[in-house]
């Protein structure tokens, strides 16, 4: 237990057989979640399930940083796009707020999915920080579709645009404090140590502009789905049948 729970080793392997299983197990429930979207639908237990799993998955990760003396100002900080989304994650839940859904599901899920793909990860396999790290992005995941399946929460091309106009508001906000505090935050300074999708990008600082527009492409292909469907109602013009 104690070594399991220790900072650990760099035994992390991209798509060896544990990543591509914990993979697996989170499509087939992500999958599930859309077979059984009515019978989900009437279990409210659903977003207490969800709730416990962003709150246990990121503080036992702070915990296990403090256990370790790794906390650290210019690492442990909520400010990555993932655990910012964590938080709002939490709030989503316990507000059903839409705009809130519009952000965690285009920038939460879309970040999310390219976590788990090329994660930025050193712990060998089952260790602590191995299960935390792939069930807290899966949360993040499971919490975006359960608003996109479960709730048919819909999202306007207002609602796109204003998200990602957020979104660089909150990337100038943590490049300030990277800035002052000399971090690394959202890898606006420096590209991850880790192998990603960044690296296939450019040099700094263009790959924050090649980013830009990726992550934008990216939205665009999660909005598919869940776009809001206008019904026209004019005088004459009766809405359209399938």
């Amino acid at each position: 237990m104690e070594n399991w729970f220790s900072a650990g080793t760099s035994g992390f392997r991209m798509f060896q057989w544990e990543h591509v299983s914990l993979l697996v197990f989170i499509f087939f429930v992500s999958i599930s979640m859309y077979g059984y979207r009515i019978r989900i639908r009437k279990m409210h237990v659903w977003k207490k399930i969800l709730i416990t799993g962003l709150i246990v998955s990121e503080s036992t990760y702070h915990i296990w940083a403090i256990h370790n003396d790794l906390w650290d100002l210019h690492i442990f900080l909520p400010l990555q796009l993932c655990s910012f989304n964590i938080l709002l994650c939490v709030l989503l839940l316990l507000t059903d707020n839409r705009r809130l859904f519009a952000f965690v599901y285009l920038f939460g899920l879309t970040g999310a999915v390219q976590g788990l793909l090329t994660p930025e990860l050193f712990q060998e396999p089952w260790h602590f920080r191995f299960i935390q790290y792939f069930l807290a992005h899966a949360f993040i995941v499971w919490t975006a579709l359960y608003y996109a399946i479960i709730k048919s929460y819909t999202i306007s091309w207002h609602l796109l645009f204003q998200s990602f106009l957020w979104l660089n508001v909150y990337a100038v906000l943590v490049y300030v404090v990277d800035v002052a505090i000399d971090a690394n935050y959202m890898f606006l300074l420096e590209k991850p140590s880790s192998a990603s999708l960044m690296d296939f990008l450019g040099p700094y600082p263009w790959y924050i502009l090649s980013l830009e527009l990726v992550a934008f492409c990216l939205c665009l292909l999660v909005f598919i789905p869940v776009k809001e469907k206008r019904i026209h109602s004019k005088k004459g013009h009766p809405p359209l049948k399938a």
